[in-house]
C-alpha cells in the first residue's frame, strides 16, 4: 500500500472536494462513488493538514459530515491559499533545485553542460543534460533564472534579487498588498508576496469574506487570457443540478460577480444557439483556448447593448423582455429613504407616483424570477403585484401565503 503524501498532483481533484465535501457541508463518506473510499480518506486527510483548525464534524444518521467553519473576523489570511502552495516532486526535483540555486548563487552564467559537469560531483547520479535543461527553462520562466546566449548555447545565471525594501513607498506597498491579498481576485499572489517579506495582514477584516473563490482562480486565468486574446474557449462544465458533465464550446466575453453572495460568473456568446448565457466559474474545469474570433467587439457591444434588461445574470428563455408591476405604499414624508431604495435598486425601471403616498413600479427585464428575493424585500408595503411571467407571480403569492398561514392569525 503507497503512503499517504500530503503534497497534491492533481488540484482539480481537490478543488472538487473541497467544494463538496467542507465547504456546502452536507455529503458524507458513503456518497462518495466516483472512487474508492480509501481515495476519499487520502484526500479529506490532505485537505485536513491545510485546514488544520478550521474543521468540524457532525454525526447524522447518513454518517460522519465534514465542513469548514470559521469567523470572517478573525481570520487574517485565506487558508485556502494553503492548496496553492503545496506541489508534488520528485526526490531529484528537491537536489536539482538546492544544487542548481547553489552553483549559480556567486552570480557567475553557466551553461546547462557545464552544469551538468558541477552537478554530477556533486549528486551521487549523473543528471541527464536534457532534465537540467527543461529546469533551467521552466526556472527562467519562473523569473528565477536568466538567460544569455555565449556562442551557440545559451549560459544561465540568477536574476537580481527585488530590493523593494529599499524603496521610499515600501510600507505604503505591503499595505495595498495587505489588502489585495484578501479581497481581490488572485489574492494568492498578494499572499505569496507577504510570505517572501515574513509579513503578514495585521490590518484588515472583512464581514463578507468570500475565501472560497480562490479555488476558480486558475480556471479565471485561462478564461482573462481567452478574453484577452478574443479566443473561443472550450471547457467541461458540471451541471450542480442534474450532476451531468458537458463539454462547451462560446466565446467568453465578460466575468460577472455577484455582490450579495460573491459568486462568479462567465458570460459566454452561444454560437448554435446564437444567444448569451452565464455559467458559474466555480462549475468549470479544463479550461483550452482555440481559435481567434474576428467578430469579438460586435458580440461584446451586443452585450453591452442586452446587460440593459438583465436583472442579474439571467438572459431569459424562450419569452424575452418580461414585466413586472409593483404597487408600493411608501409615505413621502417619514420614509423617504424607501423611496430612495426604489430608485437605486430599480435598476432603470420605471417610478411613477399614483397618489399620496402610493408608487408604482415597473421594469421589464429578460428573467423576473431574479427579481424576486427584491421583490420579497417589499413585504408589508406591496399593495399590488402583476407579472408578465405568471409562474412568477404564483411563486410570489404562495410564499406569501404560506407566510401568513404560519404567522398570521
Amino acid at each position: 500500500m503507497s503512503d499517504f503524501q500530503e503534497l497534491i498532483k492533481n488540484f482539480e481533484r481537490i478543488r472538487d472536494y473541497m467544494r463538496q465535501f467542507f465547504l456546502y457541508g452536507f455529503k458524507v463518506r458513503s456518497e462518495f462513488g466516483e472512487k474508492s473510499g480509501r481515495t476519499y480518506d487520502n484526500e479529506r486527510r490532505r485537505i485536513e493538514s491545510y485546514l488544520n483548525g478550521y474543521i468540524h464534524a457532525d454525526y447524522t444518521s447518513r454518517g460522519k459530515q465534514v465542513s469548514v467553519h470559521m469567523d470572517s473576523k478573525q481570520v487574517s489570511s485565506n487558508p485556502l491559499y494553503a492548496a496553492w502552495k503545496s506541489k508534488s516532486f520528485t526526490d531529484n526535483d528537491l537536489l536539482l533545485h538546492f544544487f542548481l540555486l547553489d552553483l549559480l548563487g556567486n552570480g557567475q552564467s553557466l551553461t546547462v553542460p557545464a552544469l551538468c559537469n558541477l552537478l554530477a560531483e556533486r549528486m551521487e547520479t549523473v543528471p541527464d543534460l536534457q532534465t537540467v535543461r527543461n529546469k533551467c527553462r521552466e526556472y527562467e520562466r519562473l523569473g528565477i533564472l536568466k538567460s544569455e546566449k555565449t556562442g551557440k548555447a545559451y549560459a544561465y545565471r540568477l536574476t537580481p534579487p527585488l530590493a523593494i525594501e529599499e524603496n521610499p513607498l515600501y510600507a505604503d506597498l505591503m499595505q495595498a498588498v495587505k489588502f489585495c491579498s484578501e479581497a481581490m481576485p488572485f489574492g494568492f499572489v498578494g499572499s505569496t508576496l507577504l510570505d517572501r517579506e515574513f509579513l503578514h495582514n495585521d490590518l484588515f477584516s472583512w464581514k463578507h469574506y468570500f475565501l472560497v473563490h480562490t479555488l476558480e482562480d486558475q480556471v479565471l486565468l485561462d478564461i482573462l487570457e481567452g478574453m484577452r486574446e478574443q479566443r473561443i474557449i472550450t471547457f467541461e462544465n458540471h451541471s450542480t443540478r442534474s450532476g451531468n458533465r458537458t463539454q462547451i464550446t462560446g466565446l467568453p466575453l465578460e466575468i460577472f460577480v455577484s455582490t450579495q453572495t460573491g459568486r462568479r460568473y462567465l458570460c459566454l456568446y452561444f454560437f448554435p444557439k446564437q444567444r448569451f448565457n452565464c455559467l458559474r466559474l466555480d462549475c468549470i474545469s479544463g479550461v483550452r483556448l482555440l481559435d481567434v474570433c474576428p467578430e469579438y467587439e460586435l458580440h461584446k457591444a451586443k452585450l453591452q447593448k442586452n446587460l440593459r434588461s438583465c436583472w442579474g445574470v439571467s438572459f431569459g428563455g424562450y419569452s424575452r423582455n418580461e414585466t413586472l408591476c409593483m404597487k408600493l405604499s411608501i409615505d413621502e414624508n417619514r420614509e423617504p429613504y424607501i423611496l430612495e431604495r426604489l430608485k437605486r435598486e430599480g435598476r432603470g425601471g420605471e417610478i411613477l407616483k399614483v397618489r399620496e403616498n402610493v408608487f408604482l413600479y415597473t421594469g421589464a427585464f429578460f428573467d423576473t424570477n431574479e427579481m424576486l428575493s427584491w421583490v420579497k424585500s417589499f413585504t408589508g408595503r406591496i399593495l399590488d403585484l402583476q407579472c408578465s411571467n405568471e409562474a412568477v407571480l404564483k411563486k410570489v403569492t404562495d410564499d406569501l401565503e404560506t407566510m401568513y398561514e404560519m404567522y398570521g392569525e
